[in-house]
């Protein structure tokens, strides 16, 4: 309950910061329009872009601050598992029948997690957000420059590589971040160590049959790499921009 009371007014507070940004880039955009919007469609993607950045912000800052709750959500693999009905038990309704295969994964909201799991968790989760609003921050940036007459302005170049570097390192560690932390989590909530049960006709193993087992399983993501690549591309693009509308300035 205590951290409910910690967390609960900072939730407020970020929801006040996204409004205010929202309202702020709202103001700017109709300024900008005022001066010659060359299309109203940047206006809109102007809004629509600094309020999906500033909620990435604010959902990667709750993520975080997630760790600090006795219970949380967490992904973690499990050795493929479908279980296993004794013998003689009649089931109506299914018209097909599994043959094989199974779930190799499950979301489970948990309590007792080792501090390295939290930690670990909430780092993946809040980069798992921020990426997406890192990218929408650049829009936002790109469209009000745009609509200020400087499409071609420095800062649109710096976001550029900004952006690419936080999808590229963002993306690989967020993924394999992740994967650790569910690895972990798996250990802790499905290791089994002994235990006991009545024999079920059947059933050989009842722990097997009932109870998934903890999977282990590290993915390195190969597309934050090539995203990263393209806005940097992108920057590089900026940049070339930005020296020829200062060469075409200096001619006239």
């Amino acid at each position: 309950m205590a951290n409910a009371v910690v967390i609960g007014p900072i939730v407020w507070i970020g929801a006040v910061v996204v409004v205010g940004a929202l309202v702020a880039f709202v103001v700017a955009a109709r300024r900008a329009r005022r001066k010659g919007d060359p299309s109203p469609i940047v206006s809109v993607t102007l809004t629509i872009s600094a309020f999906w950045a500033a909620l990435s912000l604010l959902g990667a800052a709750i993520t975080t601050l997630s760790i600090l709750q006795p219970d949380f959500t967490v992904t973690v693999p499990v050795r493929e598992f479908w279980p296993q009905l004794p013998d003689g038990t009649q089931i109506d309704g299914p018209t097909a029948e599994i043959v094989g295969g199974g779930f190799t994964s499950a979301e489970l909201r948990a309590s007792g997690l080792s501090s390295s799991v939290r930690v670990t968790w909430a780092i993946g989760q809040a980069l798992t957000a921020l990426i997406p609003g890192t990218i929408a921050a650049l829009i936002a940036v790109a469209c009000f420059q745009l609509l200020a007459g400087r499409a071609f302005a420095p800062v649109v170049s710096r976001a550029a590589a900004a952006t690419a570097a936080v999808v590229a390192v963002g993306g690989v560690a967020a993924e394999v971040l992740n994967d650790i932390a569910g690895n972990l989590a798996a250990s802790e909530l499905l290791g089994l160590s002994g235990g006991r049960y009545k024999e079920v006709a059947g059933i050989e193993d009842v722990f097997a049959a009932w109870l998934p087992q903890p999977g282990f399983g590290i993915e390195f993501p190969l597309w934050p790499i090539a995203a990263g690549l393209a806005f940097t591309a992108l920057a590089a693009i900026f940049r070339y921009g930005s020296r020829l509308q200062r060469d075409t300035e200096g001619l006239v």
